[in-house]
C-alpha cells in the first residue's frame, strides 16, 4: 500500500499533533500510519479522504493524487547532457543504409548538390547517413541547443573528413542567415512541447521548391513492435497505461505521442506539395550465432533502458511520476514490473537472447 496520508498532511501545511487533533486520535498514531506500521481503521479512511478533498483510492495510493502536473522535460537542454550514449546506441538500431540510399536516389531523385539543415541533430548520425550518399558539393549544418552533442558531432565529422558546420541554438530561437534545400529532423517533435509550432518554424528554413524531410515514431507501433523469445508477447504489447500517459501530456502540455500519424496533414495544411509518407523499413533481428550478437544487445538493451534493474526506490519514484502522468496505480506497477522482467530475462539469458524489434518509424515530406 502507498499510503499517502504524510504527502497530502504536509502539502497542508500541518503538523502530526494538528492532523491527529482533527481526526481525535494521538499524533503517535498519525506517525504508526505514515510509517506504515499500522492503518488507520476502514470507518476512518472516508473521513480522511473528505478532510483532504481526496478519493479514497487516492488516499490509498491506487489513483493519481490531484496534484500540480510534472512535465516532461525532454524537450529540455538539460535532459539531453547525459544522455550521448543513449542516442549513439539507439541511432545504430534505426537505419538500414541501403534504404536511405533508395530513399536519396529513387524516392526524392536529389540528383544536384543540396544544402542540408538539419533541426535538432545531437551528435550528427543523419548527416553521417545522408552526406556519403548526397552528390559530390552538398553541404551539411546540424542545429541542436546541447553543446555536449555539437562538439561531438564536429570531433566525429572533423575526423571523418564530411563537409559540415555546427551551431548551438534552440530551433524556435534560430536565426537563419540563409534558407536550406533540404531541411530534415528525426525524432525531434517527439520530444518537443508543440510541435506544429516546431514544424512551421522549421518550414521557413527552407528554399522554394526545397524538400523537407520528418522522420518520427509513432509509440503505438513501437509500443507493439517488440518479440523476446521465451515472454509472452501479448504482455510485452501491453501498454494501457502508456495510453494514459501520452494522453495526458498531450493534454497537459502538448506533446503528441502520435506527431508521426499526423505529419503529412501538417505538412499539406501548412502548404507544401507532392507530399507522402513512408515507413522506416529496419526490423532488428537479433540471434546468437550472428557475429554482431553481443553488440546489437547491448545497443537494444542501453537504448530501451534495460540494462539494470530498478531499486525499490526507483521503481516508487518511477510509480509517482506515471501516476501524475494520468496511470492509476496498478497500470503504473505492472509497467515497472514488466520492464524489471526484461531486464532480468535479458541479464538471465544474455549468450541465448532471441528478439525482434520494430521501432515504427515514419519518413514524411513534401516539396515547399
Amino acid at each position: 500500500m502507498n499510503f499517502r496520508l504524510a504527502q497530502l498532511r504536509k502539502s497542508h501545511g500541518l503538523t502530526q499533533q494538528e492532523l491527529g487533533d482533527i481526526l481525535s486520535v494521538s499524533y503517535q498514531t498519525i506517525s504508526k500510519w505514515e510509517n506504515g506500521i499500522s492503518y488507520p481503521d476502514m470507518t476512518l479512511l472516508p473521513q480522511i479522504s473528505q478532510y483532504f478533498g481526496v478519493s479514497v483510492d487516492a488516499l490509498l495510493g491506487l489513483q493519481p493524487l490531484e496534484e500540480a502536473y510534472v512535465p516532461s522535460n525532454s524537450g529540455k537542454e538539460e535532459y539531453w547532457k547525459n544522455r550521448l550514449s543513449y542516442l549513439q546506441r539507439t541511432r545504430k538500431i534505426l537505419w538500414n543504409d541501403d534504404y536511405m540510399k533508395f530513399l536519396v536516389r529513387d524516392v526524392w531523385k536529389i540528383t544536384e548538390p543540396v544544402t542540408v539543415l538539419d533541426c535538432g541533430c545531437g551528435y550528427g548520425f543523419m548527416g553521417m547517413l545522408l552526406m556519403p550518399l548526397l552528390p559530390e558539393g552538398s553541404s551539411y549544418v546540424g542545429l541542436d541547443f546541447s553543446k555536449i552533442m555539437i562538439e561531438t558531432a564536429e570531433s566525429i565529422f572533423k575526423e571523418q573528413g564530411i563537409n559540415a558546420r555546427f551551431i548551438v541554438s534552440d530551433v524556435m530561437e534560430y536565426q537563419a542567415p540563409t534558407q536550406y534545400d533540404m531541411v530534415i529532423s528525426q525524432a525531434l517533435l517527439r520530444h518537443v512541447d508543440n510541435a506544429y509550432s516546431f514544424l512551421e518554424k522549421m518550414i521557413t528554413f527552407l528554399k522554394p521548391d526545397g524538400l523537407f524531410i520528418s522522420m518520427e515514431c509513432n509509440r503505438e507501433f513501437e509500443e507493439d513492435g517488440l518479440f523476446i523469445k521465451g515472454l509472452e508477447y501479448d504482455k510485452l504489447c501491453q501498454h494501457d497505461g502508456l495510453v494514459k500517459l501520452w494522453k495526458t501530456e498531450l493534454d497537459k502540455q502538448n506533446r503528441d505521442y502520435s506527431i508521426a500519424m499526423k505529419m503529412p496533414h501538417y505538412l499539406k495544411g501548412i502548404g507544401l506539395k507532392n507530399i507522402a509518407c513512408r515507413m522506416n523499413d529496419k526490423v532488428t533481428f537479433l540471434e546468437p550465432e550472428q557475429s554482431d550478437y553481443a553488440e546489437k544487445l547491448e545497443c537494444i538493451a542501453k537504448a530501451d533502458h534495460w540494462s539494470n534493474e530498478k531499486s525499490e526506490q526507483e521503481t516508487e519514484a518511477d510509480i509517482s511520476y506515471f501516476m501524475n502522468h494520468g496511470m492509476n496505480r496498478k497500470e503504473a506497477e505492472d509497467y515497472c514490473r514488466k520492464q524489471n522482467g526484461i531486464v532480468i530475462y535479458l541479464k538471465k539469458h544474455a549468450g541465448d537472447v532471441a528478439l525482434t524489434k520494430a521501432n515504427g518509424y515514419m519518413i514524411s515530406y513534401g516539396w515547399k
